[in-house]
């Protein structure tokens, strides 16, 4: 790889930021534009980080004071961009029902929220990672916070689960550098190849320390107890980046660390316990789905679900194995982004989250249906959809390792899936339309176009995987590259 220092991802990073500090001065000039400002921020943010792309998928790696662009941060960003921008159009007429000044706020906690976010996935410094890791959390359980009522005891529990997981991030980082003399992840593969004797314990703990700890971010059980209601009680537009982008911070901090230490877990004994946690999750976050009214919380607890794939994927440390985990994590946030913005617009409609009081809306919402219907065949694993090739490659990867028990029950995690996700649709679209809701009708405005758009994407890359694998290979040869390092 080539190292060009560039500005590019300093100023990408700081957009958002310097997006968030005008939201009260384009108030005071017009209300209008202050509603689109989240929106062309991010688009420009977008443009930026784009334009990075010919160098990194040309083997360069884009480097600026403590940031450091990598092929696998580099793909992440572009999926918080892709969420950022359908999340803040999409807000444009979502939250006009929230009063002023709360809509600067608002605005301005969105803005920050994705410029930390994107700092951390630009960074390969443990230092500059945890910082803006903490950052973009504390915007997080504001934002939680942010509809008051219950919304509050979510946030609550959040802000206690992430303390007490920042401990155990801290612990990690602080073992690892013991070990290492080095915060620097790219600099750790040469400083450990250098010594004779390797301190495993040290490296060992220090990787179970940040399973925990990233782990609680991730959601993975038995560390998800902040995931259901964090994503019911935030605002709809924010539950769509808890789980198209939040969960997604843990598990690329905790395999870059992993593969980093470890040169793709190849020790062996952390392999075990990330099995045990991807199949637990999977299992109990679809089980838990099953049994669910509230669709927000349905929809939480299948990100549960989701995240255990991405988990097992990277666990299996083969080429297979990583390109199918990160593939997932791609196809994840466009169908369960576009899943959370369906239920944004029932709710809007219905004034209620319970599946139960929602039906008949086929015909009266076309276009919701429509997208509601692809996102869950695509997490199911259903072909044609995104979801179908990631989980293929997961499923190959788990027989290529010999764990077919492993793929078995990875393979009747998705059924579940399927059974949760056709009982919902039959139900909200095809169930009974109540008296109530006899003169609904759906809204044809903005919020349609980041719905459809993603509903094609999530058909384009069911079609052509290639077009998805593109980008997704370089940030898997990334983590891999590591591996060869060691």
């Amino acid at each position: 790889m080539t190292e060009i220092y560039s500005v590019l991802p300093f100023v990408a990073a700081l957009c958002p930021f310097g997006g968030a500090v005008i939201v009260p001065g384009v108030y005071a000039i017009s209300k209008r534009a202050r509603d689109w400002l989240a929106f062309a921020t991010m688009l420009v943010t977008g443009i930026l980080v784009l334009s990075m792309a010919p160098g990194v998928f040309g083997g360069v790696e884009y480097v600026y004071l403590s940031l450091h662009v990598t092929a696998f941060g580099y793909l992440m960003g572009v999926v918080t961009i892709m969420v950022g921008l359908t999340v803040t159009a999409y807000s444009v007429f979502y939250v006009r029902k929230l009063p002023e000044p709360w809509l600067n706020y608002y605005h301005m906690l969105t803005l920050l929220f994705v410029g930390g976010i994107l700092g951390m996935f630009f960074s390969t410094n443990l230092a500059t990672i945890y910082l803006f890791f903490e950052a973009s959390t504390i915007v997080a359980i504001l934002l939680v916070s942010f509809e008051r009522g219950r919304a509050f005891e979510a946030g609550y529990k959040f802000y206690m689960l992430s303390g007490l997981g920042a401990i155990f991030t801290i612990m990690s980082i602080t073992l690892i550098y013991a070990a290492t003399g080095t915060l620097e992840l790219t600099s750790i593969p040469g400083s450990l190849s250098g010594t004779v004797a390797k301190p495993h314990t040290l490296l060992d703990l220090g990787a179970v320390l940040a399973i925990v700890g990233f782990g609680l971010k991730a959601g993975l059980v038995p560390f998800h107890a902040w995931l259901p209601d964090a994503h019911a009680e935030a605002p709809t537009p924010i539950s769509a980046i808890l789980s198209g982008v939040v969960v997604k911070t843990g598990a690329y901090t905790l395999f870059l660390i992993l593969f980093t230490i470890h040169g793709g877990i190849s020790l062996g004994k952390i392999v075990p316990i990330l099995y045990f946690l991807a199949v637990i999750s999977m299992l109990f976050g679809a089980f838990m789905a099953l049994a669910q009214t509230d669709i927000k919380r349905l929809l939480a607890y299948s990100t549960v679900s989701q995240m255990g794939y991405i988990i097992l994927g990277l666990s299996y440390g083969s080429a297979l194995g990583v390109e199918g985990g990160i593939f997932h994590i791609l196809n994840h946030s466009i169908f369960k982004v576009l899943l959370f913005l369906c239920a944004g617009n029932l709710i809007l409609q219905t004034g209620t989250r319970n599946i139960k009081k929602m039906g008949g809306f086929a015909r009266k919402m076309p276009f919701t249906a429509f997208s509601f219907v692809v996102a869950s065949l695509a997490m199911a694993g259903v072909p044609p959809f995104g979801g179908f090739w990631s989980k293929v490659l997961i499923y190959y990867a788990g027989i290529e390792q010999n764990q077919p028990i492993l793929t078995v029950l990875a393979i009747f995690a998705s059924c579940i899936t399927l059974a949760y996700m056709v009982r919902v649709i039959h139900t909200i679209f095809f169930g009974e339309l109540s008296t109530e809701n006899v003169k609904l009708n759906e809204r044809i405005d903005w919020t349609m176009l980041p719905i459809l758009a993603l509903s094609i994407l999530s058909i384009l890359i069911g079609v052509f995987p290639e077009l998805g694998l593109m980008i997704v290979r370089p940030a898997a040869q990334t983590l891999l590259g590591f591996v060869s390092k060691l």
